[in-house]
């Protein structure tokens, strides 16, 4: 006979850490996630039908090749960022009407806010992915040249 005891602990963590996440618009599991899930399975499994533990190993595997990847694009994010100090760029917001508007500044520094990239410009916060243009947008003309003939 297995004992439910851990399992119950297991899955009120979980569980916690999921209504949790879900709040804030996403479930995010993580390394202690997966190999608490892990421990679960084998106090809970079949003694006869064992789970496979090369099956397991590959798992843990593609979990740790996918956080690396992840970690590599978290770094690259901020390098970028960085890399915008001291440009101008071009950062698209809506207004309380819901026009859009063009803010155009210097990039004076940049961090993190809740996990999200961010510059500030001109001593306001914007999310990277608020950045339209480095540089000025070209203007739009109410005619479109991209039907000249030769």
């Amino acid at each position: 006979m297995s004992d439910l005891s851990g399992t119950q602990s297991v899955n009120s963590t979980t569980t916690a850490k999921n209504s949790t996440n879900s709040s804030a618009g996403s479930i995010d599991l993580d390394m202690s996630d997966f190999l608490e899930l892990m421990v679960a399975q084998f106090q809970n499994q079949d003694p006869e039908n064992a789970a496979s533990t090369t099956d397991m190993l590959n798992q843990m595997v593609q979990m740790s090749t996918i956080q690396a990847i992840a970690n590599i694009t978290d770094a690259a994010t901020m390098i970028y960022t960085s890399s915008l100090v001291g440009k101008e760029v071009t950062i698209g917001q809506y207004d309380s009407d819901g026009n859009l508007e063009e803010i155009v500044g210097t990039v004076t520094g940049t961090g993190t806010y809740n996990d999200n990239p961010v510059v500030f410009v001109d001593g306001v916060s914007y999310n990277l992915s608020s950045i339209m243009a480095v540089g000025h947008l070209p203007s739009t003309d109410s005619t479109d040249t991209s039907d000249a003939t030769d």
